[in-house]
């Protein structure tokens, strides 16, 4: 009974996370200073749970502690995410997606681009912090890495369904996306490389599309098919020979967070 407590008690804590993200700025409308304060919040509740509730150090137990090399791992997953949606959006040009008229003034792109690179990084994090960071520790003290891959890669396909609707091909690149930053967090023991995937390839979605549809180019006449569907899941399945050859040599990370969860037995599950 205990057990089955404290797995509850987790599951009750990822809902709180993941409704506080996703329902939030569906009730309400949220301009810049809102938002900001609204993505400040989320980082303040998953903390005070983390350490007041589930009795962890914080939110660095989520896959976010400062370690040796975390921002160099971010950099390589901003540049990684970044450079696969610029091909993913090339294919969809010469495919005739759509059409390129012109160029925006740069006193549109730069404004644009400057609250795109702040507010995409927090975003992608929040994400990651739900679907990858938060269940990191519980895997971790409960000797359960093995599915940790296969369990957040279901988990983050399921959570996509708020932005994309439930469709087979949506939840197949959401999988197949998944899979890659879950592979990363399990080699590096953070979650700073699948935010940087994250961060880079929002970047380059609001450098085409902006926040209200116009990015840093005009582009005009767009079109649907299923065929960009899955193009754009081809593109994105490249992500993962990619890390797997940067990350092959790298022996499953041991973090501080997980010494310290070995020291902590009240909290296992």
């Amino acid at each position: 009974m205990k057990n089955k407590g404290h797995l509850l008690l987790w599951i009750v804590g990822f809902l709180l996370l993941d409704l506080y993200f996703n329902l939030i700025p569906r009730l309400i409308t949220l301009d810049v200073l809102p938002w900001l304060a609204y993505a400040v919040g989320f980082y303040v509740v998953a903390h005070l749970f983390a350490r007041y509730v589930l009795k962890l150090k914080g939110l660095t137990d989520f896959g976010l502690q400062l370690q040796k090399g975390w921002f160099t791992f971010l950099m390589i997953g901003f540049v990684i995410g970044f450079l696969n949606w610029s091909l993913k959006y090339l294919a969809f040009y010469l495919m005739g997606k759509f059409e390129v008229t012109g160029l925006m003034e740069a006193s549109y792109i730069v404004p644009m681009l400057a609250q795109a690179l702040f507010g995409m990084l927090l975003a992608s994090a929040i994400n990651d912090v739900i679907c990858r960071g938060y269940w990191l520790p519980y895997f971790r003290k409960n000797n359960l890495m093995a599915f940790y891959i296969l369990f957040t890669t279901i988990v983050y396909a399921l959570d996509d369904s708020w932005n994309e609707g439930i469709t087979i091909t949506n939840f197949i690149f959401s999988a197949v996306l998944g899979i890659s930053l879950a592979y990363t967090v399990v080699k590096t023991g953070t979650i700073w490389m699948a935010i940087g995937i994250h961060w880079g390839a929002n970047m380059m979605y609001r450098a085409m599309f902006g926040f209200n549809g116009q990015g840093v180019w005009q582009v005009e006449q767009l079109q649907d098919g299923v065929v960009y569907e899955w193009v754009s899941i081809g593109t994105t399945a490249l992500i993962f020979p990619i890390v797997y050859l940067l990350l092959r040599n790298r022996k499953p990370s041991e973090a501080p967070s997980e010494m310290q969860l070995k020291a902590t037995p009240e909290i296992a599950a």
